[in-house]
């Protein structure tokens, strides 16, 4: 196996940071990148697809909540976002005359399921690369790349039997987003959502409320909880895999990466030195988030369905 020598990567970076065009160039694509991410080609998705070899980017539900990471298989969790899917649709109208919408669609695993159950399903994402994988994989599938508050709401207008968010609620903007969900809804339909809420109440800083407040929020504009289910624990166990491998492998690579630049190059390790605790910061927020104790603590996951009251 060929060796691969840090020096060739150290060398053209450097060469950049020299460079003053290149310097101007990445300042620009920093200033940018706020823009870029409202349109987002998430590479993310493509990652998780591989990685699972699936269709699914949710948390999957587990029925033995007591199950260790260490057992866990990637089959086992592919498994696991089907049987997600499924505890969806067995909240959907019984209606398969008319249309159905996944709001967040993702890379069309519900979208595959709901054509084999019989239904008319309508995809919408925000994301260019999870549109592209609906209209490759089902090309009668109508698919709309759009933020769901954009849609034209005289075209979707009563439309739709069944509405399905899927961990995309917490992306929308409910002042704008439960007006337009009423529209859109068949007289009768049924709105089917499965998401996490923040426990702590009264933070401005969440999109998405409390569950309690949420229900307060969801009552005042119009719509009646029909059914709902706190899966929590059912979720936990895809996040301790995750978590699992991010402190078994992925802090002790990245540790041994900043210790082998510290021997083999100090000058660079000095250079980035004063951005090192942020990026450790930063890692170790990112790691707690998936930590399935912190996660159970700060956030309550519902799976719940809706109608106008």
């Amino acid at each position: 196996m060929e060796k691969v020598k840090v020096s060739h990567i150290v060398k053209p970076v450097l060469k950049q940071l020299a460079n003053p065009a290149a310097l101007w160039r990445a300042a620009s694509l920093q200033l940018r990148r706020k823009q870029k991410t409202e349109k987002p080609d998430d590479a993310q998705l493509g990652f998780y697809a591989d990685l699972l070899q699936g269709d699914f980017l949710h948390y999957g539900y587990f029925d033995d909540t007591t199950i260790r990471p260490g057992d866990i298989s990637v089959n086992q969790i592919v498994a696991a976002q089907e049987r997600y899917a499924h505890q969806l649709l067995e909240l959907a109208n019984a209606d398969r005359e008319s249309e159905v919408l996944d709001i967040g669609c993702g890379m069309g695993g519900l979208v595959r399921l709901l054509l084999a159950g019989g239904f008319r399903p309508v995809a919408v994402s925000p994301d260019r690369s999870q549109i592209a994988c609906i209209e490759k994989k089902y090309p009668g599938v109508p698919a709309f790349c759009s933020k769901f508050e954009d849609l034209d709401p005289t075209l979707h207008a009563g439309r739709y039997s069944t509405i399905f968010t899927s961990e995309s609620l917490q992306y929308l903007r409910l002042p704008r987003a439960l007006p337009l969900l009423e529209k859109v809804l068949k007289p009768g339909g049924t709105w089917v959502a499965c998401d996490y809420f923040n426990r702590d109440a009264g933070n401005p800083a969440r999109r998405l409320p409390a569950w309690p407040d949420f229900q307060v929020v969801a009552a005042d504009a119009g719509w009646r909880i029909t059914s709902h289910r706190d899966i929590t624990s059912h979720v936990l166990p895809t996040l301790a895999y995750i978590h699992m491998w991010a402190t078994r492998a992925g802090l002790p690579a990245l540790r041994f990466a900043l210790n082998k630049v510290q021997r083999k190059h100090p000058g660079l390790h000095h250079l980035i030195g004063g951005a090192l605790p942020e990026i450790l910061r930063y890692v170790d927020v990112n790691v707690d988030n998936i930590n399935p104790e912190s996660f159970a603590r700060k956030k309550q996951y519902m799976l719940f369905s809706l109608e106008r009251a």
